[in-house]
């Protein structure tokens, strides 16, 4: 592997062998390729600690191996470290352009989506963060992002549409909020879930302004949709290529990445999720 040319800011892949870590490092190639950027592509053998003292799960070599041939046309660094995972991956990541991880893993690292480890990454990386998912629509052309007027909404909305320049994906802002119940109010035949639209709209117009104008060639479109978020943003993933969240927000997307939503999108979201945190 060629380490004599090593970019200052690679994509990191957090890689086991696993058939997850495969989709990832697959989605990482595909990225390291349309943007000229290496691949550092890292394995940690995790520490045990047990009564008997700490031991390391020794994995991260044979996991590595063929790593070389499969990448042969990408400038590639590959790295066996040695101590808790997440320590490694955050350390990693200060240089890194981007963190890219797999839905689970082997061992200590399984169900990465649901534990500690990603969520772990996702408030604390100094970059964006992508959680590889298998695509529901593989022909799917739509970056979805979850927008509501926040600085971090605006910068996942830029990262969205920085990325389809280079595509030419399609870049959908969508802003949801949770409805009042009744669904009906008994002194209006609107429903409740009209209530305050106008509003929403501009909203929306008013973070999508600025992005018209800086990408005038990706085609964004906009969508309000009076829908719990989680289910909102499930729903429009289903459809995707890739969701864009910020590391946090206001309203309901507040709390993004440190509460039930977080954790029920990086769940359930039938595509790849990226996490953006302002520069």
């Amino acid at each position: 592997m060629d380490t004599t040319h090593t970019p200052t800011r690679r994509i990191l892949v957090a890689y086991d062998g696993s058939p997850e870590a495969e989709l990832a490092l697959r989605w990482a190639s595909e990225e390291a390729r349309g943007t000229g950027r290496g691949l550092h592509v890292v394995a940690v053998d995790d520490v045990v600690t047990s009564p008997w003292g700490a031991e390391a799960v020794h994995r991260g070599e044979e996991a590595l191996a063929g790593i070389e041939e499969t990448l042969g046309d990408l400038d590639v660094v590959a790295e066996t470290r040695v101590g808790h995972v997440t320590g490694e991956l955050l350390g990693a990541a200060a240089s890194a352009e981007m963190v890219v991880v797999g839905s689970r893993g082997h061992g200590r690292t399984e169900d990465l989506l649901v534990g500690s480890v990603s969520q772990h990454l996702a408030r604390h990386a100094p970059c964006p963060v992508v959680v590889v998912r298998p695509t529901r629509e593989g022909t799917a052309r739509r970056i979805v992002v979850g927008v509501d007027g926040s600085a971090t909404s605006s910068a996942a909305l830029d990262y969205a549409c920085r990325r389809a320049e280079r595509t030419g994906e399609t870049v959908v802002a969508l802003h949801a909020w949770r409805t009042r119940a009744p669904s009906t109010d008994v002194w209006n035949s609107e429903p409740r879930a009209l209530e305050g639209l106008a509003h929403r709209q501009v909203l929306l117009a008013e973070s999508v302004a600025g992005l018209v104008a800086d990408h005038p060639d990706v085609v964004l479109e906009q969508e309000t949709v009076p829908v719990a978020p989680v289910r909102c943003l499930v729903d429009a993933s289903h459809n995707a290529s890739l969701l864009v969240v910020g590391s946090h927000g206001l309203g309901f997307f507040g709390g993004l990445l440190l509460g039930s939503v977080s954790q029920a999108v990086l769940q359930r979201a039938e595509c790849p999720v990226a996490v953006v945190r302002p520069g």
